[in-house]
């Protein structure tokens, strides 16, 4: 009481309850709002907390959440207003200005059970910095609150607590404000944690380091050669798709042990002197460079930004004095390999050569068989893998298990282990007796023309569920509108999900000379599905191919 008699002058309430109820609502909509903020933090997480992928969101989605939000403070400052306005004659008004909330928190808990109701390809993760951002967020919503009360209930008696319903529509610029305050906290704890890795790393004098880069592929590279180097040596390979500092930083301080030989990070970038960054933080004695497309170029600016940042892995170990190895399938990797100085292997799984390369290949529905000629020696080998790019990928990982000592016989040993990555190409099981091919992971036009290569391996009625592809920036409309046209000559029939890229999907599709009948529309994945099941038979083929994250949806 002591502390709301100081605070009553200054802040004009006239009595100790006011002063008290509006720090109690203020907490509730504090909490209120962490719930309803939920998009916007998990848009800000998936844009890698990055401000210009938040704000590339809100254009690409024409500011659709922000909408609904204004709209919620519209219903719910109007309903306040109009409530408080017909009770000022009562002789308990005080009191019924209470009932205009009611409305409020009705209307806000009608909006978030909307939102979760919405399916998520990729919910919100509350890690250690999400939660700190959260908070900070909701000391924020509680001051915006507490000053919008104070003055609606000194200044502007019949709104009074309706003021708080203004709430919700700055919900969007408190996202971003506890962005810049905790940019700082966070800046200096990732470079602590990243030093604690590298620390970590240097206590490891013997080992062999490899780092893999590329527009595409990365993560399958990685998992093969994990796979195959582990025949003769004791390896650690970065998870899933840890390609990040920190995503590497968790890896080398959870996973590394003092036995392991090989170290295999995966390294992602969005900008230029990323994959930089990388390299100085690991160090490679090895590098492989898996393709070079136009993935991410909405983030890179250019086509020349994204070659240079993937050529950063080649300029360090040109400095380092270690070997590159590049996939000859890719003519941009062949220009890069041209350009370097140093010790490097092009990897031409198709063309006969002195090292290593693949004739005969062969599918059914476990995966490939395939031929791997190793000079005057020829292997054949089975894989649980789809795609003459995986055969591709194999040929460019068993270069450098050939110059790292491994035998062709333990390089076949390692073949015959292979899993398919998630998402990537993969077989899954059907209880309608189809043929799901889950690529889903996919997102770029180099596996796509993979993908649809694999479809028509297949016979029977093909269907394509996709999205289409992002992160193009001006290229985009024109990369799917040429995939439109690949997915008419491939496919038998296309469910096209989302908003992002359906005009120029659906263009190409009609260029193709596709009928309208077989393409179809689907708001959702879950409706995709639904829509399959109508056009489908037990033996037919389907194929996912790229479902896009939420920023997309």
């Amino acid at each position: 009481m002591k502390i709301g008699s100081l605070l009553l002058s200054p802040l004009g309430y006239e009595s100790q309850m006011t002063f008290w109820m509006a720090i109690a609502v203020s907490i509730i909509n504090a909490v209120l709002m962490a719930f309803a903020g939920y998009k916007f933090l998990q848009m800000m997480q998936l844009s890698s907390y990055k401000m210009k992928g938040y704000f590339g969101w809100l254009k690409d989605t024409k500011g659709a959440w922000w909408g609904r939000l204004i709209m919620l403070s519209f219903l719910s400052s109007s309903a306040m207003l109009i409530t408080n306005v017909l009770l000022k004659d009562f002789f308990v008004y005080q009191l019924m200005t209470y009932v205009g909330l009611v409305f409020y928190f009705i209307f806000t808990i009608i909006y978030i059970i909307n939102q979760y109701s919405v399916p998520q390809k990729t919910p919100l993760k509350y890690t250690r910095r999400m939660t700190r951002m959260v908070v900070v967020y909701g000391i924020l919503v509680f001051v915006l609150s507490m000053g919008l009360l104070t003055l609606s209930i000194n200044y502007i008696p019949y709104f009074s607590y309706g003021a708080l319903g203004l709430v919700p529509m700055f919900v969007p610029l408190l996202v971003c404000l506890a962005y810049y305050i905790m940019y700082p906290f966070e800046t200096l704890h990732n470079k602590g944690f990243i030093k604690k890795a590298k620390k970590r790393l240097l206590e490891h004098k013997n080992l062999i380091k490899i780092g893999i880069t590329g527009s595409y592929g990365k993560t399958s590279v990685k998992n093969i050669l994990a796979t195959l180097l582990s025949e003769k040596y004791v390896v650690c390979s970065t998870p899933m798709s840890f390609n990040t500092p920190l995503g590497l930083s968790k890896t080398i301080l959870d996973n590394l042990e003092s036995r392991d030989q090989i170290f295999i990070a995966e390294m992602g970038a969005r900008y230029v002197g990323d994959i930089k960054e990388l390299c100085e933080m690991i160090e490679p004695n090895i590098g492989v460079i898996t393709g070079i497309g136009n993935q991410h170029l909405l983030t890179f600016g250019s086509l020349e930004n994204l070659y240079n940042t993937k050529g950063e892995l080649k300029d360090y170990i040109s400095v380092a004095g270690g070997t590159m190895f590049f996939n000859g399938d890719n003519q941009k990797c062949r220009q890069m390999a041209s350009e370097c100085i140093c010790k490097n292997v092009v990897s031409t799984p198709f063309e006969k050569n002195d090292r290593v390369y693949a004739e005969d290949i062969s599918y059914d529905q476990q995966g490939m068989t395939f031929t791997l000629v190793f000079g005057s020696e020829k292997i054949k080998v089975s894989a649980r893998l789809l795609g003459e790019h995986n055969v591709s990928n194999i040929v460019l990982c068993a270069n450098v298990c050939l110059s790292l000592g491994l035998t062709p016989k333990q390089i076949a040993d390692g073949i015959k282990k292979l899993l398919p990555s998630p998402h990537r190409l993969a077989i899954m099981p059907s209880s309608q007796s189809l043929i799901i091919i889950d690529d889903a992971y996919n997102g770029s036009v180099e596996g796509s023309r993979a993908a649809l290569k694999v479809l028509a391996g297949y016979d029977g009625t093909k269907v394509v569920i996709t999205p289409g592809l992002v992160e193009l920036g001006k290229m985009q409309q024109k990369a799917n509108h040429e995939l439109g046209v690949l997915l008419g000559k491939s496919a038998d029939y296309v469910i096209i999900t989302g908003t992002t890229n359906y005009e120029a999907l659906y263009e190409g599709l009609k260029e193709s000379g596709m009928a309208e009948e077989k393409i179809l529309r689907a708001g959702s994945l879950n409706q995709a599905v639904t829509q399959l099941y109508e056009i489908t038979q037990p033996g037919d083929v389907v194929l996912f191919e790229n479902d896009l994250p939420d920023n997309y949806s």
